[in-house]
């Protein structure tokens, strides 16, 4: 569903919303109705967001070619159910407002949330001004047959930006919202929006930024992070041992690498406590396997007990 560009940008979040997805479209999970992104590269935030929308209400296959009129609509910039919230975005007749997001909007929202919609419906809140743009400025959303036909930035919220009366005028609409609604904040950092939207929102780090890490190459092995299970446990261990013939690394090696990686995921999760927590026992679990396999165990043995225990809990 996600396109792998996100993977190595955003992978924790590329792994929990390709799973939340999933058990969206089986009708076995909500998606969730508030969420903020906060990182460094908001325009990559807001084609993150665009995806969700468009995969949330395609109609034939959610693949990146899809020609159904709900993505010819979203890629287009022109759906009537993803609405963009700014300084320049969703103004009333009589809002004159021009520097800030304004309690105006926020009561133009729970305006339009009266009326029933087929469509999951976005709003995406950033702070924005006209612009034109140079050329490959936007690269990321050519990538992904995306028109590069927009005549506004795209920047985080700031306080000054998204001042508290219009957020608090927002907070009804965000706890009680029509099914198939999803607010998304795109922000710097969470410090930027007031406690008590952040409070009613999963929060995700999407620094936008691929880094020089040492355990990229091994984010591809583990499929479906954090939701191992026992069907999948033994495939991902015998990824790793494929890995190691490949690359000559030792079980050590494998083991730390992927140490690392949970210790990465667990900076950036801190706010999400199921996860935070989660990922913190996984770390305990591999820290023990690592001692492991310093006393001689066969390396299949310590990875498929490491992957199994993982997907166990304990």
């Amino acid at each position: 569903m996600l396109n792998k560009m996100f993977r190595n940008k955003f992978p924790f979040a590329y792994n929990y919303f390709s799973n939340l997805l999933e058990l969206v479209e089986q009708n076995k999970r909500n998606f969730p109705q508030a969420i903020i992104f906060e990182g460094t590269d908001t325009k990559m935030q807001y084609l993150f967001a665009l995806e969700l929308a468009r995969i949330l209400n395609c109609k034939k296959d959610k693949t990146n070619n899809c020609d159904c009129i709900n993505c010819k609509w979203i890629k287009s910039h022109s759906h009537p159910a993803i609405n963009n919230v700014s300084q320049i975005h969703f103004k009333g007749e009589d809002d004159e407002s021009k520097t800030v997001i304004s309690a105006k909007q926020a009561r133009e929202i729970e305006k339009a949330l009266t009326l029933s919609s087929d469509y999951h419906r976005f709003f995406i809140f950033f702070s924005s001004r006209e612009k034109e743009y140079e050329e490959n400025e936007l690269e990321c959303f050519e990538k992904l047959n995306y028109s590069q036909d927009i005549n506004f930035s795209i920047e985080p919220l700031t306080y000054n930006t998204f001042h508290p009366t219009t957020p608090n005028a927002l907070l009804k609409s965000i706890e009680e919202p029509p099914i198939r609604t999803t607010f998304i904040f795109l922000t710097k950092a969470r410090e930027d929006i007031l406690p008590t939207i952040v409070s009613r929102c999963l929060v995700f780090k999407l620094s936008g930024q691929k880094e020089n890490l040492k355990f990229d190459e091994i984010i591809p092995l583990l499929q479906n992070y954090p939701n191992i299970n026992y069907t999948n446990a033994f495939d991902i261990s015998l990824n790793f041992q494929n890995y190691m013939k490949e690359t000559n690394k030792t079980l050590d090696n494998i083991l730390n690498e992927f140490l690392e990686y949970l210790v990465y995921l667990l900076k950036q999760n801190i706010e999400n406590i199921d996860y935070y927590q989660k990922i913190n026992n996984d770390i305990l679990i591999t820290n023990e396997m690592i001692k492991y396999s310093k006393a001689n165990i066969n390396d299949k043995i310590v990875l498929d007990t490491l992957f199994l225990r993982i997907a166990r809990g304990y």
